[in-house]
């Protein structure tokens, strides 16, 4: 008897793994591995086409929109002093000076309706990269609805996160760490419709 459930375990077991070779849904049996795969996106960076922090001119107070495309050199004067805000460690919550680094980016975009912004989420290097990418993302939402509790129309706010992927800092001590726990605001002009 103890035998023949272990047939069965097998044989189930067997059947399980066999149908892993195949696609969900299509049919087609999976591509043989010929080498190492390229990383793909996960959801939270699934469309996103920039070029990312890498290849901004991050200066003191964060990028500035992929060379500020499409802003007036009205816009450009007036940026806000800080286009970056961080965070505590394991957290999406906006403390005192998060809240008015948001405040004031608000109001440069409340004065500015052309103007559009994108909001990178990031984290330190610690954790997995599925976590840090969710992580990443709720950052970037947590100051994409202090914006709109702000005045500023959610069509003009788009999010992103890279999780570990665009750090500020390469060292493991906290004071890279802290650095790299951040949101940037990316802007970018062109947006036509109401505030």
């Amino acid at each position: 008897m103890r035998h023949s459930i272990w047939m069965i375990i097998a044989t189930a077991g067997t059947l399980t793994l066999t149908g892993c070779a195949h696609n969900v849904g299509s049919g087609a049996p999976a591509a043989a591995a010929t080498g190492p795969t390229a990383m793909t996106n996960s959801a939270a960076t699934e469309g996103y086409t920039g070029a990312g922090i890498g290849g901004q001119n991050l200066g003191n107070n964060g990028p500035i929109g992929g060379s500020s495309n499409g802003l007036t050199a009205a816009e450009l004067a007036a940026l806000p002093q800080h286009l970056r805000v961080h965070f505590p460690f394991n957290s999406d919550a906006l403390d005192a000076t998060g809240q008015q680094i948001a405040a004031q980016n608000a109001e440069f975009m409340v004065a500015h309706p052309h103007v559009k912004v994108r909001l990178e989420g990031n984290t330190d290097d610690r954790g997995t990269q599925e976590y840090n990418l969710a992580l990443g993302e709720r950052r970037a939402e947590a100051v994409k609805q202090y914006l709109e509790s702000q005045g500023v129309s959610t069509a003009r706010i788009s999010t992103v996160s890279f999780g570990k992927d665009n750090p500020l800092c390469t060292q493991s001590d906290e004071s890279c760490w802290a650095k790299n726990r951040r949101v940037d605001f990316v802007y970018g002009g062109g947006y036509n419709g109401g505030q």
